[in-house]
């Protein structure tokens, strides 16, 4: 504890000898001897109720975990019960004479169908406005009849070659709509 040699003790000793003289140095000793005893004991009960505190926090904590946990497990098997409970409900009613399962296969039917037709009007309307915004950007670009081009579609006389490649352009953009 205090890390004292045997030569410290002898020269505390020989010290002691002289301060208080041979008489009283037994009685001394003697005293000092109990108080370092008591010393000792105290601080071991000391240090000793201190590790049973820490002890028995850890235990109450392992209890609450312990509380825990079996607060989740019932929780678990609360929800698992409601799982059963709702899938045999559905199972009585997929059995049940009322139930159609046909019926669910045309509904399904009819409205994938519809689903399709949106979708191809959409994809129309989609083309015709980008047809449009093209339109209008060539023209602000190329307005004026700059462009030989765009002047050939302006101008009234047009070639017999260009009219068939129009033509089968609108043709191949129509059925690519549908």
């Amino acid at each position: 504890m205090f890390n004292i040699g045997s030569f410290e003790v002898l020269l505390i000793c020989i010290i002691a000898l002289v301060v208080l003289g041979p008489e009283r140095l037994p009685g001394a000793i003697k005293t000092t001897g109990l108080w370092i005893g008591r010393f000792r004991r105290s601080f071991y009960k000391v240090k000793a109720e201190i590790e049973r505190e820490l002890n028995a926090d850890e235990i109450r904590r392992q209890l609450h975990n312990e509380s825990v946990l079996a607060d989740i497990e019932e929780a678990k098997s609360e929800v698992q019960g409601l799982a059963k409970d709702t899938e045999d409900s559905m199972n009585k009613i997929v059995n049940s004479q009322d139930f159609d399962p046909g019926a669910s296969k045309a509904t399904e039917k009819a409205s994938d169908e519809t689903k399709d037709e949106k979708a191809e009007k959409s994809i129309t309307e989609e083309l015709e406005e980008a047809k449009e915004q093209i339109e209008d950007v060539a023209q602000s670009i190329y307005g004026g009849g700059k462009n030989p081009k765009l002047a050939a579609n302006s101008e009234p006389e047009q070639d017999e070659d260009s009219s068939e490649k129009k033509s089968a352009d609108s043709e191949k953009v129509e059925n690519d709509i549908s």
